[in-house]
């Protein structure tokens, strides 16, 4: 999935709203596929995985792959649609209100893609998301691909949805230097003027200071909670 070879797409049909849930599913299905390789590769109990489960590499493949959809997606929603970005990342107020002017048929896929959306593993921890903004840089539109003002939407819809991911989550389950942390990353994406956001070294210092923490008795990285909870079900 490369940004560079994005042609224009018209969120109006539902040709293109299945096209999206198509792309959608493949990525969930890559992460189950990602996470069940792991897991059996460590062939341990319950407790060797409060021990080894940790935020990845910060070039991890599934949030590579999760922030060349987002690129296309974003970079679609801005510059060729009726749709606002806030429909899907949005809290429910807004996203409803959003959705007020649409009609009929495009506020029913709305309302399907947000919820898929939302159900994203890489967008439901802070951490996660940073770690896939970070690899939006990868993604970058070729010169010529799009207008200046088609970039400039690009880029501050890009912005827009990592901003308020981030500033939605619920950064108190961090410690303060960590919350610090975040809140400084997701201020450095939200003053770029473009997707190289020049947060990887604080991320990997925050990633190791996280992962670092694992050895100490009772601590769970708050991203472990989530995959202990899928462990079971992937292992049926």
């Amino acid at each position: 999935m490369i940004i560079s070879r994005i042609n224009t797409i018209n969120f109006k049909s539902n040709k293109h709203r299945e096209a999206e849930m198509r792309e959608l599913a493949r990525l969930k299905e890559f992460h189950r596929q990602y996470m069940k390789q792991k897991l059996l590769e460590q062939q341990h109990m319950e407790e060797e995985l409060i021990n080894r489960i940790s935020y990845p590499e910060l070039d991890n493949p599934m949030s590579t792959k999760m922030a060349g959809f987002l690129s296309k997606f974003t970079c679609a929603i801005q510059n060729a649609s009726e749709h606002n970005i806030m429909e899907f990342f949005g809290d429910e107020t807004t996203a409803k209100n959003l959705r007020k002017n649409l009609s009929p048929e495009c506020q029913a896929d709305s309302e399907i893609l947000r919820k898929q959306l939302q159900e994203t593993e890489e967008l439901k921890d802070p951490v996660m998301t940073l770690i896939c903004a970070n690899r939006m840089k990868k993604f970058v539109p070729k010169k010529g691909i799009l207008t200046e003002e088609q970039h400039t939407n690009f880029v501050e819809g890009i912005k827009k949805t990592i901003s308020t991911i981030v500033r939605n989550a619920d950064l108190d389950k961090f410690e303060p230097q960590d919350k610090a942390a975040i809140l400084e990353m997701v201020q450095k994406v939200e003053e770029s003027d473009s997707v190289n956001f020049g947060i990887e070294a604080k991320l990997k210092t925050l990633v190791d200071r996280l992962n670092s923490k694992k050895f100490k008795p009772g601590f769970i990285p708050p991203v472990q909670v989530k995959y202990l909870e899928v462990v079971k079900k992937i292992l049926k």
